[in-house]
Parts: structure tokens; C-alpha cells; sequence
């Protein structure tokens, strides 16, 4: 008897507080390229209202060897930044997935040898959930 009551209680708490289940959308690929010199960013990307974002991959490359690379989040108060390699750009960091909620911005920078002219691409790839309540 007290084992049901204890697995009803879970229950009831886990209704109460739950805050809606995902239901896969679609995936979302954003891929561009530009040139200029030093620093390149992507356009910034904002998740839609009702909608939650896994960011899978993501790939901002230089054409000369890039200095750093980064993977930028606005996520309400200010913005902050996933590193993509160590400042020795000999191994790669991997921060994936991020979950992004509604209203999250993304960006992808990365910065090259100063002063040269040369071409930036970027690649990033999504999951996207609707929130069902």
C-alpha cells in the first residue's frame, strides 16, 4: 500500500512541475561565406517563441589559419562565448549539444592573421522542438 501511494505521489509532483514535452519540428542548417579582414561573424540567429533549439554542430573557418573560433550566446542578460579550439589551435573543444529556449541568440565568429585579406564560411546545425504543453 505504501508503494502505491509513494508512486502516486511521484506522479502528481512530476504533473505539477513538469513544463511541456518537445516534439521534434525540423532540422535547421544555416551555411554562408564572406570575405573581409581579421574578424568575421555570421548573422545572428534568434529561437522563435514556442520553440527550442540543439545546436548539434557548428563551423566558423577562416581561410589563413584561424586565430580563434567561437561559438556566441545571447541567452537573455548578455552575451558569452563557446570556445571551438585551444589558444594552441591544436585540439578541438567540442561544447555540443547547446540547448537553446525561445528568444536565445546565436552567433558564429572566428578571427584570422591580421592585417590579410581572405574568405570566412560557417556552417551550423539545428534540431528544432516545438514546446507542447
Amino acid at each position: 500500500m505504501k508503494t502505491i501511494l509513494f508512486i502516486a505521489t511521484l506522479i502528481c509532483l512530476n504533473l505539477c512541475f513538469a513544463q511541456g514535452n518537445l516534439q521534434f519540428n525540423q532540422v535547421v542548417t544555416y551555411t554562408g561565406t564572406g570575405s573581409g579582414s581579421f574578424s568575421y561573424s555570421s548573422p545572428t540567429w534568434t529561437v522563435p517563441a514556442g520553440k527550442v533549439w540543439k545546436v548539434e554542430s557548428a563551423s566558423p573557418n577562416v581561410a589563413n589559419a584561424p586565430v580563434t573560433r567561437a561559438i556566441n550566446i545571447n541567452a537573455g542578460s548578455s552575451w558569452g562565448s563557446f570556445a571551438l579550439m585551444t589558444a594552441s589551435q591544436e585540439t578541438t573543444i567540442s561544447p555540443f549539444p547547446i540547448w537553446l529556449k525561445a528568444g536565445d541568440q546565436i552567433q558564429l565568429q572566428a578571427a584570422g592573421n591580421c592585417c590579410s585579406t581572405t574568405s570566412f564560411s560557417y556552417a551550423i546545425s539545428i534540431l528544432e522542438f516545438n514546446v507542447v504543453p
